[in-house]
């Protein structure tokens, strides 16, 4: 998790190349969700609003910001436009249209589920070019947390997917919801993007393994998908979110392990 840095302690060269293209900038506010950038805010100008967010250039996160802008293209219809991209001042900054709204409610019964299913409906019918750019392969990311790497092969597939479907990555307006942060664009199989939201649903919605397979299932791809196939997904999320949970203070990362452990025992016991 990165500290968050103030407005006016950010270097003077950054703020120069940051007002360089947005015009003059009349006020700021500095983003309170997410974790992952130190720089995340939105810019007030006279044109309008601009959200910016960034890394050192020499940060080891930093090739996030290029998926990001790889991704921008691909994904306009769901996702908020991508203005600029620079590194300069010795950083690597994204500036994209501002979109307005709250952050998703996972609860039973909210109306914002609706809106997550036409979001990954939308997501899941996007053509992705041959070469995409520096995408994640699902079979590449879980591998490392099974006993036969190989078969990770059965998470492999040719569909975008956003794959950290968090409450603050989504963005609910009174007409759409916008899908944002696009640090882990992963290329992989249709029904990874719902496995991926069953877990969210549980840690931070408080569904039950049973009622967030029951949203999942909403999606074609989940409800067809071999049981196996998200029997090796369940377990190998238990490994990672422990890893993760284990190098973190963060009460999130010991719901989504809490998580993980439930969906799979859950799907054990089946």
């Amino acid at each position: 998790m990165e500290q968050r840095i103030a407005w006016d302690d950010l270097p003077g060269p950054l703020r120069q190349a940051i007002g360089a293209r947005t015009g003059p900038i009349t006020d700021v506010r500095i983003a309170t969700a997410g974790q992952n950038s130190p720089l995340a805010a939105i810019i007030e100008t006279s044109d309008g609003k601009v959200f910016a967010k960034g890394l050192p250039s020499g940060h080891r996160r930093v090739i996030t910001q290029a998926r990001e802008a790889a991704v921008a293209s691909l994904v306009g219809e769901i996702s908020p436009a991508l203005l600029w991209h620079f590194d300069e001042a010795g950083w690597n900054v994204l500036g994209y249209q501002y979109a307005p709204g709250r952050h998703a409610d996972y609860s039973p019964g909210s109306p914002d589920l609706d809106r997550l299913v036409q979001l990954m409906d939308a997501l899941s019918a996007i053509k992705v070019p041959d070469d995409p750019g520096p995408f994640k392969r699902a079979e590449d990311r879980w591998k490392p947390y099974l006993d036969d790497p190989e078969t990770a092969m059965v998470f492999a597939g040719p569909v975008l997917t956003h794959s950290d479907w968090t409450p603050d990555n989504v963005l609910v307006a009174e007409q759409r919801a916008w899908l944002i942060d696009w640090a882990w664009p992963t290329l992989g199989a249709a029904w990874n993007d719902p496995a991926c939201w069953v877990l969210r649903l549980m840690a931070s919605g408080g569904h039950t393994a049973y009622e967030a397979e029951r949203q999942a299932s909403r999606l074609p791809a989940f409800q067809a998908a071999d049981p196996a196939h998200i029997d090796l997904f369940a377990a190998a999320n238990v490994r990672l979110w422990d890893e993760i949970a284990q190098s973190s203070t963060s009460d999130w990362t010991a719901k989504m392990a809490q998580a993980a452990k439930s969906w799979a025992a859950y799907r054990q016991a089946r």
